[in-house]
C-alpha cells in the first residue's frame, strides 16, 4: 500500500485519458479513462503500475508526494492540523483555512501568527 498527500486537496491526476472508441467511422462513445483522485489530500493504492507513474510525474515532489512507512504511521496518531502539517502549508492555504474555520482575517499576518491562529482555534 501506498500513501501520497498534496497540498491541493482534489487533486486528479491523468494517469490514461479517457479516449473515443470509433466503428466503421462513427464515434459510438469513449474507453473509461484512468485516474489517481485525491480526497482531502490524499490518496492511497497497492496497484504497482500507478505507484510507478505517478512517481515519475514532473509534478511529483512540488503538487503531490509519497508518504513513506515511518510518516504514515505518525500521522496516523497526530490530528490533520498539527503544527507539522500547518507549518508544510503555503501562506495562502493558512489564510484559506482560517477562513475555512471561521477566523477573521486582517490580511497582513505573517505565516507564523496565522498558525499561531490556527492551533487557538483548534485548542478552543
Amino acid at each position: 500500500m501506498a500513501k501520497f498527500n498534496s497540498h491541493i486537496k482534489n487533486l486528479k491526476i491523468v494517469l490514461r485519458p479517457a479516449m473515443p472508441v470509433f466503428e466503421g467511422g462513427l464515434k459510438v462513445g469513449d474507453s473509461a479513462g484512468q485516474y489517481a483522485q485525491f480526497i482531502d489530500g490524499q490518496f492511497e493504492t497497492k496497484d504497482e503500475k500507478i505507484i510507478a507513474k505517478l512517481e515519475t510525474l514532473s509534478t511529483f515532489g512540488v503538487d503531490f508526494w509519497k508518504v513513506d512507512e515511518a510518516e504514515q504511521n505518525e500521522t496516523s496518531k497526530v490530528d490533520g492540523d498539527s503544527d507539522n502539517s500547518l507549518e508544510k502549508l503555503t501562506k495562502k492555504e493558512l489564510q484559506a483555512l482560517a477562513v475555512e474555520k471561521g477566523i477573521e482575517l486582517q490580511g497582513d499576518e505573517t505565516k507564523d501568527a496565522l498558525i499561531e491562529l490556527l492551533q487557538n482555534k483548534q485548542e478552543n
